[in-house]
């Protein structure tokens, strides 16, 4: 991850909508539900940065979305850009 520009994402709600600029960054902390990162366009990096032993990483696509469990924190970055949003409920693709 870029850690040149890094910015902490304090929603306290979802839903919740972002972008990701070239050579920026964003945490999302932790939170007590579930949410759904759904990435709207551009490529997303996710990496979940809570867990003890090794981080866990993820590629998105526009269209794509990833489970967030509760508490966990997550570091994006957009490849090279990237707009996104956050959900409480999942997307309807993953319901089926």
């Amino acid at each position: 991850m870029n850690s040149r520009a890094m910015s902490n994402v304090h929603q306290n709600e979802a839903p919740w909508a972002g972008c990701l600029a070239p050579h920026r960054a964003a945490t999302l902390d932790a939170q007590a539900t579930a949410r759904w990162l759904l990435v709207g366009d551009g490529r997303v990096w996710a990496t979940r940065t809570d867990v003890a032993t090794q981080a866990e990483d993820h590629w998105l696509g526009a269209g794509e979305s990833l489970a967030l469990p509760p508490g966990s924190r997550w570091v994006l970055e957009g490849w090279p850009q990237a707009s996104f949003s956050l959900v409480q409920q999942p997307p309807a693709q993953a319901r089926q």
